[in-house]
């Protein structure tokens, strides 16, 4: 049932010439924000979603990063355009106009602005079922403007599309019918949920390299403060990326989707510091399982382990949609206090991270706790 974000996502844009949209937030940081984008090639690794004999995993990741001025150009919301405009167009059998009308919508990101020569602590995040690497820049853009480097992965074919720099594309290719068998499913999304785990892993090893080599990009870095957070299936990535790879410190999870995760890892749990911080679990499109499978790593975590569940949301609040249209509510897209979440769950994101990695004694939960009605089920007294 995931796979539903990648028709919202697709409506969320396509409609949005009947639905206004929003620029983006102005960051509440002191950094300029620049960004620019990698395609990376595993070597090591080769694409389980295609045939092709010595198709090796190739991924688009973009980084956005504290700069000390601007460039000349803004990048833009939807990049590739010419590309993903009628793809998205011919997907849902409508004019391109209507598609292309979401790349009015302006970030706060440079393109190859000129990049602080500071460290930062770094952060990946990871995209959704359908998603796209951009798809929670508000999150991302607040981080940064408030001295954090953040690396995007777009998980190819996993991703509603993914545009190359030689312009060739893979599209979305991870649909699984509702009703198949519990051995289907996991069948499928463990193998699935790995992949996006190594992309992670392969992430950091090639961040490694760019410091060894003096790139600005891995002397910005700071490889002893690497946190992790993503949305959905993202969320799901990011909690099993840090049972995984020892070189992750903090993970986020917004609204995570817990079920794909590997039931040896749900058991053993992980030993750093965990926020789950999504809608109220018995919403979940396929509850009970996903809270069941929730529940059971956060009782097997050792470390500081929490999960918030704010009511009168839902799933999409946790990525830019709420914020971009007042009419996500209608599309029933978010909560009653979905228009509201972006900004406080910036706080909370900042502040969190601020809290472990540059141990700053912060109520990371104030923004939350005092404006939402909120199930708390922690382990540590927050």
């Amino acid at each position: 049932m995931i796979y539903i974000y990648f028709f919202i996502i697709i409506l969320f844009q396509s409609c949005s010439v009947i639905i206004p949209l929003k620029d983006l937030p102005t960051p509440n940081g002191n950094y300029i924000i620049g960004t620019d984008i990698m395609i990376l090639e595993d070597q090591n690794r080769l694409e389980t979603f295609t045939k092709t004999i010595d198709d090796n995993r190739k991924i688009v990741v973009q980084v956005w990063y504290p700069a000390t001025s601007k460039s000349d150009s803004l990048y833009p919301y939807l990049d590739y355009k010419d590309i993903k405009v009628p793809y998205i167009a011919k997907r849902l059998e409508i004019s391109e106009k209507i598609v292309n009308h979401v790349n009015k919508i302006k970030a706060n990101s440079y393109y190859q602005a000129t990049p602080s020569t500071d460290e930062f602590p770094l952060i990946i995040f990871s995209h959704g079922l359908g998603g796209n690497r951009m798809q929670n820049t508000i999150n991302i853009e607040s981080l940064v403007s408030n001295g954090y480097i953040v690396f995007s992965i777009e998980h190819t074919y996993d991703a509603n599309i993914t545009v190359f720099n030689d312009s060739t594309f893979a599209e979305f290719d991870s649909y699984l019918p509702d009703d198949v068998s519990v051995e289907e499913f996991y069948n499928v999304r463990i193998p699935q949920i790995k992949v996006r785990a190594n992309d992670v892993s392969f992430l950091i090893d090639k961040i490694e390299t760019l410091k060894s080599q003096n790139h600005y990009l891995g002397r910005m870095s700071n490889m002893n403060s690497i946190g992790v957070f993503g949305h959905s299936f993202g969320g799901g990535t990011a909690a099993l990326s840090s049972a995984l790879d020892n070189r992750i410190k903090a993970c986020i999870t917004l609204d995570g989707w817990f079920e794909p995760i590997p039931p040896n890892i749900l058991n053993k749990g992980i030993n750093i510091p965990f926020l789950f911080i999504g809608q109220p679990q018995e919403e979940w499109i396929t509850a009970p399982y996903n809270n069941q499978q929730l529940t059971t790593f956060h009782d097997n975590n050792t470390n500081d382990s929490f999960i918030i569940e704010i009511k009168n949301t839902k799933h999409m609040d946790y990525s830019d949609i709420s914020y971009i249209t007042i009419w996500s509510r209608f599309l029933g897209l978010s909560g009653k206090d979905g228009r509201n979440i972006n900004l406080d769950l910036n706080t909370t994101i900042v502040n969190f991270f601020n809290y472990y990695f540059k141990k700053q004694e912060v109520d990371w939960l104030l923004d939350i706790r005092n404006n939402y009605d909120i199930i708390n089920r922690s382990k540590r007294k927050i």
